[in-house]
């Protein structure tokens, strides 16, 4: 599921910062207008065969003289649906060996 969402981050033109698969952690970023920052968590559920996918997507705003800049989080569902669209697929296609 891991190699799923990084390769779902890729296709939406996100470059790999991070990825920790022992605590299923990936970050990317990409330059569209402004930064902007995906961080995907990836998680067993226990005691079943089942994946948990979170995604947040946030524009990285500056601040002028501060040493760290804000995340204004994207709320925008075609964002988002696109992203998981493209791991249904990739996990489709893994299952199925196509």
């Amino acid at each position: 599921m891991l190699q799923s969402a990084i390769g779902a981050l890729q296709d939406l033109g996100f470059t790999i910062e991070e990825s920790q698969a022992a605590s299923g952690v990936i970050v990317g970023s990409k330059l569209s207008g402004a930064r902007i920052r995906a961080q995907v968590s990836v998680r067993r559920i226990p005691q079943q065969r089942a994946m948990l996918v979170r995604a947040t997507f946030q524009r990285i705003v500056p601040q002028p003289g501060a040493m760290l800049a804000l995340g204004d989080t994207l709320d925008d569902p075609a964002l988002y649906q696109g992203f998981f669209e493209r791991i249904a697929q990739s996990v489709f296609l893994t299952a199925h060996e196509i």
